[in-house]
């Protein structure tokens, strides 16, 4: 007969043993997927390898599948347009692969409603004209970390038509998070403001729109009316006070050789004020801008506006960006008068790469798009991976509470840099993430791959994302797992 110190022994080490097969034990068909991708190195230059700094920085992360999907809809937001460029992206999964769709505003009571309704195109009442603009195009392509692609004439002043646009959108959305106005706000059109000329918002006096309505139709559209009615509405009637605003956002930014007018950048003519004046580079600074805020940057990524109007049929603005979907190009803002020429700011998604790419002065909207085409091709033919979507990060990612301790992760999107010199360092952070109900999916976040400049700043983040569905630890699992480690 045992003792009863014997037979203590003899459970604690049954318990032990089952543990380590629930808890510790290797599943052949949730990492053969992985096992198949080359492991992530994780570099400091060329060909130098540097010790995985997993546990460096790392704070504490309490995830849900809840919370994963958040995150996975305001990455959403920023990169849906990488993935449609061909030579540039990587499947990485079936849940991966449904995050290239474009994700649609909640636009209130006021927006649209499908079912049953007329869908009806914006009535243009002027067309973008020629050009009287005889100069040469000036350009400035540059990613937003500062690596300078090209510089044509960039600091040369130029009228900017209507990229005016965008810095009327950044000082309204400094108002909302002011708590002055809000996106939901209620704005009718007076009858001073609803006819301004050039591309408008197809309305009368007394419809009434939501805020947020007005700035998509700035964006997506470039109405001049409601750019207008926006700065009427937050300058309480004084455009000028709001223009000001304007010129003082310039100056935050760094803006040097810009000066606002007007609201929208039309022209003399229509406006007997002065022409909006700026340079390339300025623009780029004001793209690099415009870019961090994800309201913007999910409306400057949608291809069409569709409102319903006063009869109650839904009427469809066509985005002017006409690369949107190509080379990775998710915004930003079209530009016309006859005295400017055709001007663009483009923003695109590269992999880890963000790159905003300047044109002004050219003499039409297909040489507009043509050019900056051309851009694009060059850049990605400069274009080296470093790392593909869906290679295997090198480090093991601890998880809590799931049947397995530790688990694979793999990159979401492609890692580039420009030319053959490398100069960026990567660096692993493991989320620590807790395994709840419904445990962990493919394709759920577990990491990020932070791009670092040489002096050490983040300038991008690639997401880590898990290779497989992996359970939560049963109740009993969990009660074993803690007699046995825990207590240790």
């Amino acid at each position: 007969m045992f003792s009863k110190t014997k037979k203590i022994l003899i459970l604690t080490v049954f318990f032990a043993v089952l543990l380590y097969g629930e808890g510790e034990g290797t599943s052949e068909k949730q990492d053969s997927g992985s096992s198949k991708s080359e492991a992530v190195k994780v570099v400091k230059s060329g060909s130098d390898e540097i010790e995985q700094a997993t546990n460096r920085g790392n704070s504490a992360h309490k995830y849900s599948k809840k919370s994963s999907k958040h995150n996975k809809k305001h990455k959403n937001k920023s990169e849906w347009n990488s993935k449609n460029s061909k030579n540039t992206s990587s499947k990485v999964s079936d849940t991966l692969n449904s995050k290239g769709k474009n994700s649609k505003s909640q636009t209130d009571s006021l927006t649209k409603s499908k079912k049953n309704v007329k869908i009806v195109k914006a009535v243009e009442k002027e067309k973008e004209g020629e050009s009287k603009y005889n100069g040469k195009v000036i350009k400035f392509i540059a990613t937003t970390d500062g690596k300078v692609i090209k510089n044509e004439d960039a600091k040369q002043k130029h009228p900017i038509a209507s990229l005016t646009k965008v810095m009327n959108i950044m000082v309204a959305l400094d108002q909302v998070d002011k708590g002055k106005v809000k996106l939901s706000d209620k704005v009718c059109f007076m009858p001073d403001v609803v006819d301004t000329g050039g591309s408008w918002l197809n309305a009368k006096a007394g419809d009434c729109f939501t805020l947020r309505d007005l700035l998509r139709a700035e964006i997506i559209y470039s109405a001049n009316n409601a750019a207008y009615m926006v700065a009427s509405y937050i300058g309480k009637g004084n455009l000028d006070n709001y223009v000001k605003l304007m010129n003082e956002k310039a100056k935050e930014f760094g803006m040097k050789d810009t000066q606002y007018f007007t609201p929208a950048g039309l022209p003399t003519s229509m406006t007997k004020k002065q022409m909006d004046i700026s340079t390339a580079y300025d623009m780029y600074l004001l793209g690099r801008q415009a870019i961090k805020d994800e309201r913007l940057r999910e409306w400057m990524s949608e291809k069409e506006l569709e409102l319903l109007n006063e009869k109650g049929e839904e009427v469809v603005y066509n985005n002017r960006n006409h690369l949107l979907g190509q080379f990775g190009v998710f915004g930003l803002k079209t530009g016309f008068h006859e005295q400017a020429g055709y001007n663009m700011i483009v923003s695109s998604k590269l992999g880890n790469l963000e790159i905003i790419s300047v044109s002004l002065g050219n003499k039409s909207d297909i040489e507009r798009t043509e050019g900056q085409k051309k851009e694009f091709q060059a850049i990605e033919k400069n274009l080296v991976p470093i790392y593909k979507a869906g290679q295997v990060v090198a480090n093991k990612f601890k998880i809590k509470n799931a049947e397995k301790k530790e688990i694979n992760g793999i990159l979401a999107d492609n890692v580039y840099q420009l030319g053959n010199n490398t100069d960026y360092k990567f660096e692993v952070k493991d989320l620590r993430i807790t395994a709840e109900k419904d445990g962990i999916s493919k394709g759920d976040v577990i990491g990020k791959l932070q791009v670092l400049s040489n002096d050490d700043k983040v300038v991008n983040t690639i997401d880590i994302v898990a290779n497989n569905d992996y359970k939560q630890l049963s109740l009993f699992g969990k009660v074993l797992r803690f007699v046995t480690f825990g207590m240790a």
